[in-house]
């Protein structure tokens, strides 16, 4: 299609604006409830509702679901203060180690 904007008025090619948007709108709502009913008549047929369908698919791929890994250094001056020896030294941890302590000795 091919349309000669050069001729048009500054406002006719702002109509022409405002109706393209107001177009693009309207078709991205068509399809977003086509989209919608083939959902849900997918859902349906599995016996699933929409809800169901919903939930399953943000579980794939959450990082949420991993478990937590274990720790294995403790301070020794406040036991519930723990470490996994993965990530950044916590401060407690740099500084039993700078006071003499070892690895084996925070080990859990």
């Amino acid at each position: 299609m091919s349309m000669n904007l050069s001729s048009l008025s500054i406002d006719e090619l702002h109509a022409l604006v405002n109706a393209i948007d107001h177009e693009i709108k309207s078709r991205k709502q068509s399809e977003i409830n086509s989209l919608l009913k083939t959902v849900k008549d997918k859902a349906q047929a599995l016996g699933m509702g929409v809800d169901e369908l919903v939930a399953l698919l943000a579980g794939k791929g959450s990082k949420g679901s991993k478990t937590p890994s274990i720790a294995k250094y403790a301070n020794p001056a406040n036991p519930n203060q723990t470490w996994t020896g993965r990530g950044r030294l916590p401060e407690w941890y740099k500084a039993a180690l700078a006071s003499g302590k070892t690895e084996s000795d925070l080990a859990i």
